[in-house]
């Protein structure tokens, strides 16, 4: 056997011990493209490592309550509604007629009109309760995932926040789309992450897309599959030879050539394509993506982000401030305020004079009564005065510094907040460590799944690895990208020698 060059050994054994990381990476990676298609698919959460199993109402499962009596609320989250009480010593479902799958449950509000009637916004669709089930409530022309809604001025009607819209319903259900105008000074500009992040995902250029980067998936698929094949047949060869099976033997080394032929093929052929999806997807996690995330360019022509509506995919949260009689609305550049009707093009909050928001958007705004709003995100939880724009960190009681280049992740996360509980003080539901509430009922909540599609990503950002890697989990992916880069790379370079030392044969023959 001719003695292997380094870097045929180096594509052999880096090839055989990233094949199943590839396999995860790529199947992960087209469930996360097709989010509808497998919207209605949980997971266990005993599947999953300890962090991601629901303890004291964390990972998002409780986001918010609502009053509906004196000693009756509905806590929703992560994982739909729940009928409990102020104590919240006892849960019961509130989940009849929303659609099956944690991330079709996935509740972003829950608002109560004037006329007593409870709109809940999933991320998939408007629902209102009749007769002790949610109904949907369609949203014309809306093909985005929700983002937030609230009770309108007039308190008879709702508004609804899409990534890009805003929806204005009455209490009959009819809906009206708003667009706003761009605000003054607002830049076009997107983040260079976006769009490595959309050109990774293939979303840059929408269905088709998506389309070519499943087919790179697939292959990649086939070249880890085809890879391992190629290990271990050469030994079932030996093996069969030793023992003088010729038929079993033939048969073997036809398999064998079959795969090395179609494994050089197609890694051949879709190279340019498989390197651009393994360097993209190394930007999208630390280290790399620092500097993409500071980095604003126009959004490349003809691709998805190259849309008229300047509030395209930016809108987070929305409520009504009558004190002042607008509406503050946080989006992924920032706070704006709009008139009462949307009537005139929204006006720019300076961001030193508003709390800062995690780059995942807020999940708490709430008026506190006196002028006040308690704004939380993983970034923190702050007390906001939008007239004088003094902003106090709640947790610390004081005056909030913006520090230059702190990083957007605090030490609470706040994923959920609530008023409604016999507290002495009002709760706040961190992302890891949930809240401790004395006497509550943990069973129910805690036996809730996950959705195959935060499944997929947590995989695919690599944060699944981290009671095996620690601290190495968050450059799991720079690596993996960087080691699928010198396989493909140093795949190319055996093809290349084998195929040149096959021409120089034939030409001395």
């Amino acid at each position: 056997m001719a003695k292997r060059t380094k870097w045929q050994a180096f594509h052999r054994w880096a090839g055989l011990l990233f094949a199943i990381f590839l396999l995860i990476f790529c199947v992960s990676g087209i469930i996360l493209n097709h989010r509808d298609l497998f919207a209605g698919c949980n997971v266990s959460r005993s599947l999953l490592p300890s962090s991601y199993h629901i303890e004291n109402f964390n990972n998002g499962s409780v986001k918010g309550t609502i009053a509906l009596g004196a000693d009756s609320i509905v806590a929703y989250g992560c994982n739909g509604a729940w009928l409990t009480d102020r104590r919240f010593s006892q849960f019961s479902d509130f989940n009849s007629g929303l659609p099956t799958g944690a991330d079709r449950r996935n509740i972003r509000g829950i608002v109560r009109s004037n006329d007593g009637s409870l709109w809940c916004a999933a991320q998939f669709g408007l629902f209102r309760l009749d007769n002790g089930s949610w109904r949907p409530v369609e949203l014309d022309g809306n093909t985005e995932r929700l983002s937030d809604i609230t009770l309108s001025p007039d308190s008879t009607s709702v508004t609804v926040l899409t990534r890009s819209a805003i929806y204005q319903v009455d209490a009959e259900g009819h809906s009206r789309r708003i667009e706003l105008a761009q605000a003054e000074g607002h830049s076009e500009k997107v983040s260079l992450f976006k769009t490595i992040w959309l050109l990774h995902s293939g979303e840059l250029f929408g269905i088709a897309g998506k389309i070519v980067v499943d087919i790179v998936a697939i292959v990649i698929i086939i070249l880890s599959i085809t890879g391992i094949i190629i290990f271990i047949l050469p030994y079932s060869i030996r093996r069969a030879a030793r023992r003088s099976l010729q038929v079993k033997t033939r048969r073997l080394s036809s398999s064998l050539k079959w795969n090395v032929h179609w494994h050089d093929r197609f890694g051949y052929w879709l190279l340019v394509l498989t390197l651009l999806i393994a360097v993209t997807g190394m930007c999208l996690r630390p280290p790399l993506m620092i500097p993409f995330v500071l980095t604003k360019t126009a959004p490349l022509p003809g691709s998805t982000l190259d849309n008229p509506n300047p509030w395209h995919d930016r809108m987070r949260a929305i409520r009504f401030d009558s004190a002042a009689d607008r509406w503050l609305i946080s989006t992924s550049d920032g706070f704006i305020s709009a008139d009462r009707n949307f009537s005139h093009a929204p006006v720019a909050i300076d961001a030193a004079k508003t709390p800062p928001v995690s780059p995942m958007g807020v999940n708490v705004f709430e008026a506190d009564g006196t002028g006040n709003w308690i704004v939380g995100s993983f970034s923190g939880l702050f007390s906001w005065n939008p007239a004088t724009g003094d902003v106090t960190d709640m947790t610390t009681g004081k005056p909030y510094e913006r520090k230059r280049g702190s990083r957007p992740v605090a030490s609470t996360m706040v994923a959920g907040y609530s008023s409604d509980l016999d507290t002495p003080d009002a709760v706040v539901f961190d992302y890891s460590k949930g809240a401790d509430i004395t006497g509550a009922d943990r069973a129910l909540l805690s036996s809730q799944p996950m959705s195959l599609w935060n499944t997929a990503l947590e995989l695919h950002v690599g944060r699944c690895y981290n009671p095996f890697l620690g601290p190495l989990s968050d450059l799991f992916v720079f690596l993996a990208g960087l080691l699928l880069t010198l396989i493909l790379i140093s795949g190319y370079i055996v093809h290349r020698r084998a195929r040149n030392k096959k021409l120089t044969q034939t030409k001395h023959q």
